[in-house]
């Protein structure tokens, strides 16, 4: 996988590393790029490659992840005003990343930004526990997946219509299908 940086000059370069595998992505397809290949291409020797990682995925998967850390604040507070804003935020962070995008769509990569977008979620506790309405583990991960996988799917959509409609726009449009059922549903007591 990655390491996990402490010291400020470690995370910077490993954060160079990254940044060039996304440049080699956004020029060749991911399957074709080796270790080698790239640290050729960054000037770097291959002992400095596998001081940060295990594997070309593990520089992907810190990619990843590493940009998702990048946003911060948390999704959800149950106050319109607020969520409106975080959404905003969300898809203007995203569409901030479009090189990232563009690099994971064309390497047939969406599926593993999604899935790993998920689990951050779920292990960062990104979701106050007050918002998903059951006490159940379970239901709360099917709530955290529905989510982060139809805003995802939302922001892929944006960027294959080259972003036109506005950040705010789009939070508006998200933050109404949250909050809007679609139909009346009984209790989950009536359907059994």
């Amino acid at each position: 996988m990655y390491k996990k940086c402490v010291t400020e000059q470690s995370a910077r370069r490993q954060r160079e590393l990254e940044n060039g595998l996304l440049a080699a992505m956004a020029a060749q397809r991911y399957e074709d790029i080796t270790i080698s290949s790239l640290c050729e291409d960054m000037g770097i020797p291959r002992k400095c490659f596998y001081r940060y990682f295990s594997s070309k995925d593990g520089a992907l998967y810190a990619l990843i992840d590493h940009t998702l850390m990048d946003f911060s604040g948390e999704m959800f507070t149950g106050e319109i005003q607020a969520t409106l804003e975080t959404l905003e935020r969300f898809f203007q962070f995203w569409q901030d990343q479009h090189l990232l995008l563009t690099a994971m769509e064309r390497n047939g990569l969406t599926g593993l930004l999604i899935q790993r977008s998920i689990n951050y979620t779920l292990m960062h506790d990104m979701l106050p526990k007050r918002i998903l309405h059951t006490d159940s583990y379970l239901s709360q991960e099917h709530m955290v997946i529905f989510l982060i996988s139809g805003l995802l799917s939302l922001v892929f959509q944006w960027y294959y219509n080259d972003f036109q409609t506005s950040p705010k726009q789009l939070a508006f449009t998200a933050a109404h299908l949250l909050t809007q059922p679609m139909i009346a549903m009984p209790s989950p007591m009536a359907l059994t």
